[in-house]
């Protein structure tokens, strides 16, 4: 339950900044899109940096509520009330308007870092079991996914839903539906960071704990260029980078190809949204089938190529004629159906890389001596961070490139920049998934591997940090 909490916050906050962030602050409040793209990059380049810090830090940390939850607990009040700021945005100017979003994103990831890192820093330590690690992991994602898709629901079909003042699909234009969306999600992330804190309290006594004198500066920084530059760790973040980039794009431009590309209203986008809690039982179900007796590396390679696949080929079938018309009865259910299939991927191979990620972890601690959990979940969230940061950025270049229009509805805009955007938007993603996929190829820690691992660390006693 307490990775779930951690995951459903998790999936607000994602899905609220993912998807409506830059449409709110590009189309609604008027902030040009390739300025607003790049507030959400420099804030997320700021935040990884804090990643290996905070890692390091909660990694030596002393406190008699353990190493982690300090940092927990102190995350609990500013995430939420940061979150609601984001959206409770005073009457500024363009120059105005980009540094208030500048300074309050930075200042809500640096405080999501503060309960991210260490928590995500829990599961090696929590569970050694291979089999397990991935349902704990699938558990927090399908949560993340079941959140972030009803809050998403609410969005488009109440929040944002078309009224007088805003009709045939423009309700995505009112900002006072921003407003309160900001203000009920925000309670609910503050229960769900509190449950996550407290639930996992009662672990503290069995969770590694530092030695009381800790490597020098110089000892430690030598040891952390040994372990990143580990083939299986670098196999990991190669694919966890072009994998975000990938992410930050597809989900800053999501609300564009689906309001203006597809042509879909708000009520459609609602049930879309809706029906991603179906993808993510599905995620949830298939996991442990898909995973049993076979090597994880290889179940997540035949699931990426096949998510590349399913985000791009609509785009380009649309944009060569080849595919059902916005007129088309059969376009909004085959959409439906392929939206299902894209976030049932994401899940799982979601869940497959943070798992792959804590087995190396264990093949560190048996070949250093050392267990270095937040520094090496910090350096992947730091690549992820940036990297989807890149994304969002691109996407922001992306719409100022094909001269989208601001404040426009989708009968206001021209099928010639709606085809560039479809072109350049699916062109760029399957280059970028293709990139992804290639990265991974020198993963080689298998599940044999794993269980002798846990083996040797089951005979020995390895330091927090030595």
């Amino acid at each position: 339950m307490s990775f779930g909490s951690s995951g459903a916050q998790g999936g607000i906050i994602s899905n609220g900044v993912g998807y409506f962030l830059l449409l709110y602050y590009s189309q609604v409040l008027g902030l040009e899109p390739s300025l607003a793209g790049l507030a959400m990059m420099i804030s997320m380049i700021v935040d990884a940096i804090s990643d290996p810090l905070i890692g390091r830090w909660s990694d030596r940390f002393s406190h008699r509520l353990g190493r982690r939850h300090p940092f927990l607990f102190s995350s609990v009040l500013p995430i939420p009330i940061l979150y609601f700021l984001l959206w409770d945005v005073p009457d500024l100017g363009q120059t105005g308007l980009f540094f208030y979003m500048l300074v309050v994103t930075v200042l809500l990831r640096l405080s999501i870092t503060l309960h991210w890192i260490p928590f995500n820093s829990l599961l090696p330590e929590l569970t050694s079991d291979y089999d397990e690690r991935t349902k704990l992991m699938t558990t927090r994602v399908a949560s993340a996914w079941f959140s972030g898709c009803l809050v998403s629901v609410l969005m488009y079909g109440w929040w944002l839903a078309d009224t007088p003042e805003y009709p045939d699909g423009s309700g995505i234009m009112r900002a006072e539906g921003y407003v309160a969306a900001g203000g009920v999600t925000a309670i609910v992330i503050f229960l769900c960071l509190g449950f996550a804190a407290l639930s996992t309290k009662r672990y503290i006594p069995e969770l590694n704990r530092p030695k009381s004198n800790p490597a020098s500066l110089r000892d430690s920084l030598i040891q952390m260029r040994k372990t990143l530059v580990e083939r299986n760790l670098m196999a990991i973040f190669a694919c966890g980078l072009f994998g975000a980039v990938a992410t930050g794009t597809y989900n800053s431009l999501w609300p564009y190809m689906q309001s203006f590309f597809w042509n879909f209203d708000t009520q459609q986008l609602s049930m879309m949204m809706a029906s991603q809690v179906v993808a993510a039982v599905i995620a949830f179900s298939l996991m442990p089938l898909l995973t049993r007796q076979r090597e994880k590396k290889g179940v997540y390679l035949l699931l990426s190529v096949v998510s590349a696949l399913v985000v791009t080929a609509p785009v380009f079938l649309r944009n060569m004629d080849l595919f059902p018309s916005s007129e088309s009865e059969l376009l909004f259910p085959l959409m439906l159906g392929v939206g299902v299939v894209e976030v049932m991927l994401f899940i799982m191979t979601s869940a497959l890389l943070a798992s792959m990620m804590a087995d190396v972890t264990d093949h560190r601690a048996v070949e250093t001596g050392l267990r270095e959990e937040g520094l090496l979940f910090s350096v992947e969230s730091f690549i992820s961070k940036v990297s989807a940061g890149v994304g969002v950025w691109i996407g922001g270049l992306i719409l100022s490139a094909v001269s989208f229009p601001r404040e426009a509805n989708s009968t206001d805009i021209e099928s010639v920049v709606l085809s560039d955007l479809g072109w350049v938007y699916a062109i760029l993603l399957l280059i970028v998934y293709g990139v992804s996929i290639l990265g991974l190829l020198a993963f080689r820690l298998s599940r044999s591997a794993h269980s002798q691992n846990i083996s040797d660390l089951d005979d020995e006693t390895i330091d927090a940090d030595k």
